[in-house]
């Protein structure tokens, strides 16, 4: 993630990525109107879109705004912010 290989997409809004949120991802709702300028030039980088949890459909929203750039490398982490934090991994605050 750190080398820009992958590209984290944090869709819970500003107020959950300020409580804390994965290390290099992106607010969403912050910069979905400057997408274009934020992402990678390179149309194959790895996208992952996230949202709450197991059951949250919000990832969407990411995901489909990096399809409409053209990117064409992106999944989704089904366990989200709930699930990278209970799995004891490093979250980043701002």
């Amino acid at each position: 993630m750190a080398d820009g290989k992958v590209v984290i997409i944090d869709v819970n809004g500003p107020q959950s990525y300020a409580r804390g949120h994965i290390p290099t991802a992106i607010d969403f709702s912050s910069a979905k109107k400057n997408l274009t300028k934020i992402l990678p030039k390179d149309k194959k980088t790895l996208i992952v879109s996230y949202c709450g949890g197991p059951g949250c459909r919000a990832f969407k929203r990411g995901a489909d705004a990096a399809a409409k750039l053209g990117f064409t490398n992106i999944r989704y982490l089904p366990a989200g912010i709930s699930g990278w934090k209970r799995s004891g991994a490093a979250i980043s605050k701002n």
